[in-house]
């Protein structure tokens, strides 16, 4: 009942004083987990914390801090941020602080031909692991680029809205799935209600832990769907939409929409080529495919929001 990785000597715990109670049994294992003498908790959850940063733990196996786990990679690293954690008086804000602020953090993805060949996994984190967003973030950001997010915090759960091919999976089609305002389907997606036979397509596609299952680590996958996702969905196509009234409409130069739109999307300005490459792309869509001048920036729009740098962190 009581996983070790680190100590060897049996845990203390104090007798209870309702042998006959399964609440002080219960009572008595809570305190042990909460005790500040109890270094497993403080470990685990400063393992946590490094993970929801770095894409991984010290320890990668997560849920499993027992001799069956994985070993960390660096077991003093972990037993020091442990003893921060408990001197901070478990505070999380302070140990993000602490992470965040580090050189190890800030590190770039630059690859090195000699450190790969001899740390290939990463394990000494001799530099940042590159990463695409997780199934929530892609969501949020596509909203926030052009203004929807709503930051409302706290309230019940929400339910963005979805076609009619989704429910249609459903034994009773769209039964349970309640009706949001669209105010409130723009909240972040921690918000969204999850319900195992009727998930959000577009963060089932990039990855969203099965319902069915626990989940120590997300995985990060990269394959067609996402893709088809972020070019084919109504979701996207809306956003883009948004997107294009967020910068000002189309009532500019080609050449102000590239600006405005990748300074929105990737809060940088345009570089002299993508400006090109960018007008000459809203310029052929319009003659090309014979569209409207509104409907080529929207899909120029669209373009960005799938680009490597707005789904990847480097």
């Amino acid at each position: 009942a009581f996983p070790t990785i680190f100590e060897t000597e049996a845990p203390q715990i104090e007798p209870q004083k309702d042998a006959d109670s399964p609440a002080g049994r219960r009572r008595v294992l809570a305190d042990w987990i909460a005790s500040a003498d109890n270094m497993l908790t403080a470990r685990v959850m400063a393992n946590r914390v490094w993970q929801y940063h770095f894409g991984r733990g010290i320890v990668r196996s997560s849920n499993n801090f027992g001799q069956l786990g994985t070993p960390p990679t660096h077991p003093k690293l972990l037993d020091w941020l442990a003893f921060r954690l408990i001197d901070d008086g478990w505070k999380l804000k302070s140990m993000h602080r602490l992470i965040m602020s580090s050189r190890t953090y800030q590190m770039s993805s630059a690859s090195n031909p000699d450190a790969i060949a001899s740390d290939p996994n990463n394990d000494l984190f001799w530099r940042f692991d590159p990463r695409r967003l997780g199934a929530e973030e892609v969501r949020d950001s596509i909203l926030a680029t052009n203004g929807s997010l709503n930051p409302k915090t706290y309230g019940p759960s929400i339910y963005p809205e979805l076609s009619a091919e989704v429910k249609a999976g459903q034994s009773r089609p769209g039964a349970g799935w309640g009706n949001s305002s669209p105010e409130e389907q723009n909240r972040r997606s921690i918000y969204i209600h999850v319900k195992r036979s009727l998930l959000t397509p577009l963060l089932s596609a990039f990855d969203f832990p099965d319902p069915d299952l626990t989940c120590e680590a997300r995985f990060m996958t990269l394959q067609p769907g996402q893709a088809l996702s972020m070019m084919n969905s109504d979701f996207i196509h809306q956003q883009a939409k948004r997107l294009v009234d967020s910068i000002g409409g189309v009532d500019q130069s080609n050449a102000d929409v590239v600006r405005k739109t990748v300074r929105a999307v990737l809060a940088r300005e345009a570089t002299h080529q993508e400006i090109t490459d960018g007008t000459t792309l809203i310029k052929e869509l319009e003659k090309s495919d014979k569209i409207s001048r509104n409907r080529a920036v929207q899909l120029y729009c669209l373009t960005v929001l799938n680009w490597n740098e707005f789904l990847f962190i480097d």
